[in-house]
Formats: structure tokens, sequence, C-alpha cells
């Protein structure tokens, strides 16, 4: 009830404006800790503060309002953040991991906004890291290819979701890439199937950016495939997914594979592969994975990424963890490098509260 009153507050604040809202609730994450490993520009050995670095710091209000014969209207707004010195994230904006309204029912749930993807939430669902820290499989799968990442999330989007009594889900969007003159430049277009019953989550997803920029990069793998190989800055990209959990209780079984077609004619293959653990220690969780990312039009096109894990929890909102990670580049790719064939270590250590 606390944090229901204090996000109406702060939404009059932001709006400028009240009306009675049912089921207003603020809720977030700050997470900040040591990191030692090499610089992403030099690929100098490190020592730093870092924010969300087992999960991203953010902050965020959702809601819910009923509207009568099974019909109810939602909405969330979730900022990211840097804690360490207190900048917004996701290119400078105020809500740059989700910001929509939708209305549901019977019929399933109809969004419109910023949304995550297909592709992101199978991703999400699976690894054992959840996307994030040093066993991130997001950075494997892809990630990072153009300015505005097309397999993470998509902007301008509208989305369609709805989930079946014998636990199959189905997830489709398309996000408008609104240039004049082309309907289909800078959109994308996606969908997924899951099935979670029993001890079993298993996922698969598809997805097509059109027109997706590479000049802009945002990741070493961003910067190696660009315009200079595939000759031209604006291409297609072309993605593919499947994963599976098998939970056992104290044991939990991950594995991933993607494949990524990028350039106009698919000039260019990525396969992502992904198997991990998740398992209790003691009052705590572990967990570990191993990631390769092979580009197969590349000599010595290589990368695995290998990570491990420890959660300790303090209260159900307080956790201290440690990580380590480990990369092998190839001589032809440099992914979490700033140079071919690089090598990357990294270790990390901090506290996450969430509230």
């Amino acid at each position: 009830m606390k944090k229901q009153i204090i996000a109406s507050g702060l939404l009059v604040l932001v709006g400028g404006t009240s009306s009675a809202q049912s089921n207003v609730t603020l809720y977030g994450i700050v997470d900040v800790g040591l990191r030692y490993g090499n610089a992403s520009t030099s690929n100098a050995n490190t020592l730093s503060v870092g924010s969300g670095q087992q999960r991203a710091s953010r902050f965020g209000f959702r809601g819910t309002e009923e509207l009568g014969d099974g019909l109810s209207a939602s909405f969330q707004l979730e900022s990211g953040f840097n804690a360490d010195d207190g900048t917004l994230g996701y290119g400078n904006r105020l809500f740059g991991r989700q910001s929509w309204v939708g209305l549901n029912g019977g019929f399933g749930s109809i969004r419109f906004g910023r949304q995550t993807t297909a592709v992101y939430d199978v991703l999400f669902a699976v690894d054992p890291f959840v996307i994030n820290g040093t066993g991130n499989a997001q950075r494997v799968f892809a990630y990072g290819l153009g300015k505005a990442d097309p397999l993470s999330r998509a902007d301008n989007a509208v989305t369609y979701s709805i989930r079946l009594h014998n636990g199959v889900g189905f997830y489709a969007g398309h996000a408008f890439g609104e240039k004049a003159g082309s309907f289909a430049s800078n959109s994308s277009d996606f969908a997924s199937v899951s099935y979670a019953s029993g001890r079993w989550n298993v996922r698969a997803a598809y997805q097509h950016a059109d027109g997706v920029d590479l000049g802009a990069a945002s990741t070493p793998l961003g910067a190696l495939v660009g315009p200079a190989h595939l000759g031209s800055a604006n291409v297609n990209v072309k993605s593919a997914v499947v994963g599976a959990v098998y939970d056992l209780g104290p044991v939990k079984f991950h594995g991933i594979y993607g494949d990524t077609r990028i350039g106009n004619g698919g000039a260019l293959a990525m396969r992502s592969y992904m198997t991990g653990v998740t398992v209790g220690a003691g009052r705590g969780t572990m967990c570990a994975s191993w990631n390769r990312n092979d580009i197969r039009e590349f000599r010595n096109g290589v990368s695995d990424q290998y990570a491990l894990d420890y959660t300790y929890p303090l209260t159900k909102q307080t956790f201290l963890y440690a990580a380590a990670g480990y990369t092998k580049n190839g001589g032809g790719v440099r992914l979490n490098s700033a140079r071919n064939g690089f090598s990357e270590r990294e270790v990390e250590t901090g506290v996450r509260h969430t509230f």
C-alpha cells in the first residue's frame, strides 16, 4: 500500500495532473558494485564501480484498471539508469526499458509503445544469468548490431499476446519504421510460441528487422560486423532462437540455440549456443554457463564465453553476489573485447536491492 501511495504521488509530479488510479505500483532494482576486467576500448585492466552488474538498475510504474465485462487497461513505464553516477541509460531515454499502454481481456492482450521483442523474451526466460552480467547470453546472440538494437526492444510497436489454459502461449508484434515513403524501412516483425508446464519451459522465436543501421553499433561485435564488411550501413537482420529450461527443483538445466542472418540476402551468418545450470548452494544460488558465437564467414570466427555466479540473499529483497567470466576469441573476432583475437576476463561483486 505504501508503494502505491508513493507511486501515485510521483505520477502526479511527472504528469502534472491526477486522477483515480486502480492498482498503480512503483518498483525497481538498484544494483551496484566493483568490477575488475579489461576495458572495452583498450584491453587494459581496469578497476571500477559498475551499475547493473547482475541485474540492470531500474525503476518503473505499472498499473491496471478494471473496465468491466472482463476488460482491463494496463500500462508500464520503466526507466533504466546507472546507479554508479546517477545518469539515465538507453540513450538518455526517460523510459528506455519499456513504455506502453494496452487492453486486456479474454481475447488476450494488445499493447502499444516501446516493448521487448520476442527474441529478447526467449533469452530472458532461458538464460541462467537473465541476460545480464558476466554470463549474459544476449551479447553472444547478436546483441548490439545496430544503434537501436533490433533484437532487444522495439520502438513504435504494436503487440498481441495470449496465454492458453494448456500452458501454450503466443506473442507477436510489428514495430513501425515511420519513414516517409517506405513503410518497411526500419521496421521489424517478431513472433514467439512458448510452452510451460510441469518441469519444462520451452520457447522459440523469430524476428525480421528491415533497414537496421549498423553505422552506430553499440558493442565490439556490432563494430566488427558493420558497413565495411557488408557493403551497406542499412541491412536486414533475421534471427531465430529456440531454448528450454528443465527444472528438477534443486537443479535447473538451460539451453539455447540461435541462428542470425545479417545483410541483404543473408550475406553473413552467425550461429549461437548456450548451455547452463542453476543449482542451490547453501542459502544461496549458483549458476554457470557456456556461450559460443560462430560467425561462419570469418576465418577463426568462433568466440567462447564462460561464466560463474554466486548469489547470497541477506533478505528477500537484498542480495550479495560475486561473479567471474572469461571470453576466448578466435583471431577473426572480438566478442567482449576491443581487438580481434584478444581474450577478456572480468570479476564482479556487489549488492542488489529490489523494491
